[in-house]
């Protein structure tokens, strides 16, 4: 489960990302849960709508699978990957830090959008990818905790 603050409309919202074994996934926004899944191998990106429920599911619906160079990585994995291209614009972890899952540890903004990024699992930061101001690509290894 990823957990992002997402806003749009001026206003914030909490967005809940579960994977599922069919690549889809359920996207829960301010507590109504919405299941998910790409039209094809590589979804486009969805421009958020009006309203205000609608907007913050489809701006953090589920990226889709990692590009071939990259490897997803594997369920319960300290590993956090980009889930959608964007540019890092704070890091809130160090390598050496104690972190719980769901801390936020690094924001990314992605279509004019503040994504925070959750670690996935309790552990020490034992690696930071990237720095403030890096594009990233989707599925690019951003973070590992062990």
């Amino acid at each position: 489960m990823a957990t992002y603050k997402v806003k749009a409309n001026d206003k914030e919202y909490t967005v809940e990302v579960v994977d599922d074994a069919s690549g889809g996934a359920t996207v829960t926004v301010e507590g109504e849960s919405f299941a998910v899944a790409p039209l094809s191998a590589r979804a486009p990106a969805v421009q958020p709508k009006p309203a205000p429920v609608a907007a913050p599911a489809a701006a953090a619906a589920p990226a889709p699978k990692p590009a071939p160079q990259q490897q997803a990585a594997p369920a319960g994995s300290g590993s956090i990957v980009a889930p959608i291209p964007g540019v890092v614009t704070a890091i809130l972890a160090k390598v050496g830090d104690q972190v719980s899952a769901g801390d936020i540890v690094l924001k990314l903004e992605a279509m004019k959008m503040e994504n925070e990024i959750a670690a996935p699992v309790s552990g020490t930061v034992k690696e930071v990818a990237v720095s403030e101001g890096n594009d990233v690509a989707d599925g690019q290894l951003l973070m590992v905790i062990g």
